[in-house]
């Protein structure tokens, strides 16, 4: 029978628990009960006098009391059946198409009311959208027919995204601009010359297939586009929350969201300011 002195012996020599137990043909986590009188499995809170007891490691000692945890996935079987399974099913492969295209949350969440605030929301979903479109590799870059598929999924999705945000902001913000701020019509002006031009890089980027060359740069200039916007808007925003009463800054705002939810308005119908 293994002795506690035997196992200690080994310790004293250098050895670790795998390495005692394998000599004295003990399982590790039996060396480490016979040298510490506690079991491997770390279970309860040990007192300060345990923690010090003759032969206990410097580490955990749950990695004796048993054979090593294997993560499946970490197999390139399983990988493999995996990668074959997603292949197989219609609905996952759907889903890794449409997967990221639409950045995630609510576009118009609870709780959040002032104009300036839902507009930076929208902001950030564009500037996330802008990201995608930019980090898949264009057909200068040699990307594959996939790559472009998506290439064109994101861009929809952005222009429908401008096609919706433009009208909100051309109908609640700069009329506000125009009249709460100093200069407020020149950066309307400003603004909206910026939102017609953005318009027609927005059409072109519609029209043109992705294996286009021409769809690099339209998907170039739009992003370029789309972060001046922000950054003039966000410039904007600063001034509008100091000088807007915060009751009118929320009623516009739930304007803007009551029209995101209701859809766009019948082709041709005119758009007055609240």
């Amino acid at each position: 029978m293994t002795s506690r002195s035997q196992v200690r012996r080994l310790l004293a020599d250098g050895l670790g628990y795998e390495e005692a137990g394998r000599r004295l043909g003990v399982p590790a986590g039996k060396a480490f009960l016979i040298a510490t009188g506690l079991p491997a499995d770390g279970g309860g809170t040990l007192t300060t006098a345990e923690q010090h007891r003759p032969g206990m490691p410097g580490r955990a000692s749950q990695h004796l009391a048993g054979p090593p945890a294997v993560n499946p996935t970490s197999d390139d079987a399983t990988r493999h059946w995996l990668r074959l399974r997603a292949v197989a099913d219609g609905q996952m492969r759907r889903a890794a198409r449409e997967r990221g295209v639409r950045p995630e949350g609510e576009r118009a969440p609870d709780g959040v009311r002032d104009l300036t605030d839902v507009l930076t929301h929208d902001h950030d979903r564009l500037t996330a959208l802008v990201k995608q479109l930019q980090t898949l590799p264009g057909t200068g870059q040699g990307a594959t027919e996939a790559q472009q598929r998506r290439r064109r999924a994101v861009a929809d999705v952005l222009a429908g995204t401008l096609a919706s945000h433009a009208p909100a902001e051309r109908r609640c913000l700069w009329p506000l601009v125009r009249e709460a701020l100093d200069d407020g019509a020149r950066s309307a002006d400003r603004a909206l010359e910026q939102d017609d031009e953005e318009a027609r890089t927005r059409a072109e980027l519609r029209r043109t297939p992705p294996d286009d060359e021409d769809f690099d740069a339209l998907a170039e200039r739009v992003g370029a586009q789309v972060r001046r916007h922000i950054a003039f808007a966000d410039a904007v925003f600063a001034r509008l929350r100091e000088t807007v009463p915060e009751d009118v800054r929320e009623r516009l705002g739930a304007e803007v969201v009551r029209a995101w939810r209701d859809g766009p308005p019948p082709p041709g119908a005119q758009e007055a300011p609240p």
